[in-house]
Parts: C-alpha cells; structure tokens; sequence
C-alpha cells in the first residue's frame, strides 16, 4: 500500500512509498484511510525541525489528523464495517503520570507519551491504517465532509476546558 513517510529531523525526505499493509491483531480496527489533513506539525516535521519514528525503524509515516471508514472490527468492539472513524493522536505513557493515569495523556507531565504520526508511532497516512477501538472516535456518515476536522476541534475543545477549570 502508499504512505506518506518523512525521515524524521531530516529536511526534504517526505515522499509517497510503498509499505507493507498492515494486519491487524485480534483488537484492533482495520481502517481504509479516507481523508488526512495537513497541519503546521506536519509542516515542521518536514522541514526537519522534530518527529520521532518508531523504535527501531528511521522512517515515520505522517498523519495524525485522519478521517477513515472501518473495513473489519472484532467482535464486541463497538464497531461495525462501514462505521466512520477517527484515530486518536496522543497514547499515554507505559507507566503514567498522574494526568495519564487519568486518562487525560494530553497533559502528560513526564514525556513518555507517544503520538500517531509525530512521535514514535505511524500515523494515518496510508491507505490503510489499524487503531484499537479505545483510540477510534465514531462519526456520524452525516459528518464525513469534514471529519478529518475532529482533531484540531478537539485541541480547541481541550484548550477551552482547561480555560473552564
């Protein structure tokens, strides 16, 4: 399948390359990428200015603001083929700080978060992407136009909660 990559930290290697499809274990969403939206991050990413990829590997596959539709779900997942999915970027760190441990990883206060398509973990990039259903944001169909906008919505609505607390 194509994926948009990038060698992080290193300017001008963002290109369109073939990768294996992803298979995805017995708990997670296999997802057809349907839209990416392209942000700042993305932008300082190419340009060599941060990214992370994943362990062991010098290429990340870019993409965190996504749009998709689920081409097969486990059973019991909430999900259905067909349903219209969003990935969460941010996954909290392996042994949690007390805002990860609350489940708000977006306050992470040590560091060891990882982020689809920025730090340490492929993004949505693809033609086909995996997310486990705790990661994945169901849409309403009616919503598919602009979809991929649920992510920086989403930075906006934290932001505004915080303002609120």
């Amino acid at each position: 399948m194509l994926a948009l990559t990038v060698v992080p930290r290193q300017a001008g290697t963002a290109a369109v390359h073939e990768v294996r499809d992803p298979v995805p274990h017995e708990r997670q969403l296999l997802v057809e990428g349907l839209a990416l939206g392209v942000c700042g991050t993305d932008r300082e990413i190419v340009t060599g200015q941060y990214g992370w990829p994943p362990p062991g590997r010098e290429w990340l596959v870019l993409g965190h603001e996504s749009l998709g539709r689920v081409r097969t779900a486990p059973a019991g997942s909430g999900f259905a083929t067909g349903d219209l999915v969003v990935g969460v970027v941010r996954r909290p760190d392996p042994d949690p700080c007390g805002a990860c441990a609350r489940g708000e990883f977006d306050m992470c206060r040590n560091g060891r978060y990882t982020e689809r398509g920025i730090k340490a973990l492929d993004g949505y990039g693809s033609e086909l992407w995996t997310v486990e259903p705790d990661f994945a944001v169901r849409l309403d169909p009616r919503l598919e136009s602009v979809g991929v906008l649920l992510e920086p919505t989403s930075v906006v609505a934290k932001a505004w909660d915080q303002v609120q607390r």
